[in-house]
């Protein structure tokens, strides 16, 4: 049963928000359109490689499918500043270029405060976590959704690392409003004023 409800969610059936209906049918689900960066980006996932592809380079890299997720991502919330935690190496630096060129980005360095813009969307891309910088990512996090604007939060490598699950957990439970979905493998966190708060497991 909760596989046939899963199914059914994922493709709009039951979805009462415009808000959620829309992101779920036509950004996370989205597989017919090909976009104008696609080829380019696809071309650097190591499923596109054709030779050069190290162990160290493919073990937290994007699947094709997760780099145009993120891709489809950006362009439909085109935030005003992104924050980059773990390095997510040339593919993400061409996905940023791509569909969000004027937005200002920022990378996470633990010992070194944040150049936020004072009022604008923000957008946090999660790649990977060691466990000591936890606690101070959670806190940037909610801090983050404590501003007017709110805060999107895109997380990789959910399955992979036990940090990135811990936070995955620790943010949905943390969260006032606002809506999460995830297939298990990547999550979307929708920390937004005026949304009610809801999870979507989903298939995307």
């Amino acid at each position: 049963m909760g596989l046939i409800k899963r199914w059914r969610t994922s493709r709009g059936y039951g979805v009462h928000s415009p808000f959620a209906f829309n992101l779920i049918t036509k950004v996370l689900r989205e597989f017919e359109a090909n976009y104008y960066a696609y080829a380019e980006i696809d071309s650097l996932c190591p499923q596109g490689r054709r030779t050069g592809l190290t162990v160290n380079f493919s073990g937290f890299n994007y699947a094709i499918p997760d780099a145009r997720l993120l891709f489809r991502i950006l362009c439909r919330f085109n935030p005003a500043q992104v924050i980059e935690v773990g390095n997510g190496h040339e593919v993400t630096n061409t996905i940023l270029e791509r569909a969000v060129p004027s937005t200002k980005r920022l990378r996470w360095v633990s010992d070194r405060r944040l150049d936020l813009l004072p009022a604008g969307d923000s957008f946090v891309l999660l790649n990977q976590m060691r466990p000591e910088i936890v606690p101070a990512v959670r806190k940037m996090i909610l801090s983050l959704s404590d501003r007017p604007e709110g805060v999107v939060v895109f997380m990789r490598n959910l399955r992979q690392q036990d940090s990135m699950k811990q936070m995955w957990r620790d943010l949905s439970a943390a969260m006032p409003y606002g809506m999460d979905f995830s297939n298990g493998h990547v999550g979307l966190l929708c920390i937004l004023p005026g949304l009610p708060r809801q999870s979507y497991s989903l298939f995307f």
